[in-house]
């Protein structure tokens, strides 16, 4: 149910830049009329020397004004629940809310319990009672039941089981479909088989659709009508793949050959993708890297920092630096089509910005993100100065 390598959700900052420009203007001369004369004027003796014409003073320029970056907006944090509770805050699909796993009282049911953003410090409301996981609607919910997969329609509480021998199944983004891998339990991890399988959403029609050695099933693709998919073809390759399975036509196309992928977290287009490498024989090899999946074939990109990551939109990525001696976390903001980082939120000694146990989530819009404080083990929102993709 945790959502913390999530789906969804978020924008370099368009600063306010104000000028002004100084103009001057000069009113024509206007001639005096000369006095009426009474009598003729005298002769005047012609003069030997001609005046030399009166030099015109060059424009003086006008200096422009320097303009001034408008000051951003401060975050604004807003403490959502009091007393210490919960655990796993994540928004709803829409944002309008903040669903928690909680047991309020020792006689309340433990559950999935909501706060409206609308309404902080509101006493919470049950959500859900099914734990999950959950559709990304959260239309859906499974449960194991018995050492059988149930998934259960939380409208009206319609529950089917799924022939998979109580594995836990992935839903597609359209909610159609299911996928779920089953694996061998003997050998080393690298080597193990993994039979990967589709089905409808009732479970009905289910189709082995991969097989793969020390890998499995990665995620579902955005158009909901492909996998990514890892492993190797065989046990004795050195390295796994990354490939992309059309469940269409079964083609598969290989995105990448790593040594030891650790999962990968796709952008909601579902065409770059945030991997983790950890326990490569070569160290330099280790660490997050930036990946294309449009096909262009372009090689991953070092990403240089290490820490929590949330995408917040389709190229934009909101981190925390894991920072163990820091006093508070930090937020920051990076453009992968430029890799330009850009601080939302400093560490400070006494800031409100210290997120328990690694529990956060960010709005579907990624204006706002919502933490488990370590301060005080009270959720609290944080509203940004402007949304992700700004």
């Amino acid at each position: 149910m945790k959502r913390f390598t999530s789906t969804r959700a978020q924008r370099a900052t368009v600063l306010a830049l104000t000028a002004a420009l100084a103009l001057s203007a000069c009113a024509p001369n206007t001639a005096t009329p000369p006095a009426t004369l009474t009598s003729p004027p005298p002769t005047l003796a012609p003069t030997a020397t001609p005046l030399a014409p009166t030099q015109t003073p060059a424009p003086t320029a006008t200096p422009t004004p320097v303009p001034t970056a408008t000051p951003r907006p401060a975050p604004r944090f807003e403490q959502l629940t009091q007393g210490g509770c919960c655990a796993q805050p994540f928004f709803s699909p829409d944002s309008a809310r903040i669903l928690f796993l909680d047991k309020p009282a020792r006689d309340a049911v433990t559950g999935i319990y909501a706060v409206p953003i609308s309404a902080p410090l509101t006493s919470p409301a049950l959500a859900f009672r099914q734990l999950g996981p959950f559709s990304a609607d959260l239309s859906l919910a499974v449960n194991l039941e018995n050492g059988r997969t149930v998934v259960e329609r939380i409208a009206d509480g319609v529950k089917w089981t799924i022939p998979n021998d109580g594995r836990r199944v992935s839903f597609s983004p359209d909610v159609k479909r299911i996928a779920w891998t089953v694996g061998e339990d003997f050998g080393n991890f690298d080597v193990r088989r993994n039979d990967m399988y589709v089905a409808n959403v009732d479970g009905s029609s289910p189709k082995l659709v991969a097989t793969r050695y020390g890998g499995g099933l990665q995620a579902w693709m955005p158009d909901s009508n492909r996998l990514l998919i890892a492993g190797k073809s065989n046990r004795n390759e050195a390295k796994l793949k990354l490939s992309i399975l059309n469940l269409t036509d079964g083609k598969v196309a290989d995105v990448l050959e790593v040594e030891r992928s650790r999962g990968i977290t796709l952008s909601p287009d579902g065409k770059r993708g945030v991997l983790l490498i950890a326990q490569a024989q070569n160290p330099s090899a280790n660490g997050l890297f930036l990946l294309s999946l449009d096909g262009g074939g372009a090689p991953p990109q070092r990403l240089d920092f290490f820490g929590a990551y949330k995408w917040c939109d389709a190229t934009r990525l909101l981190y925390v630096p894991l920072e163990t001696s820091a006093p508070a976390n930090e937020l920051w903001r990076l453009d992968v089509t430029t890799l330009r980082a850009e601080r939302l939120i400093a560490a400070a000694a006494d800031g409100p910005f210290k997120i328990a146990s690694g529990d956060w989530d960010v709005s579907s819009d990624g204006r706002r993100i919502v933490f488990l404080s370590a301060r005080d083990r009270n959720i609290w929102t944080v509203t940004l100065p402007v949304a992700c993709g700004l």
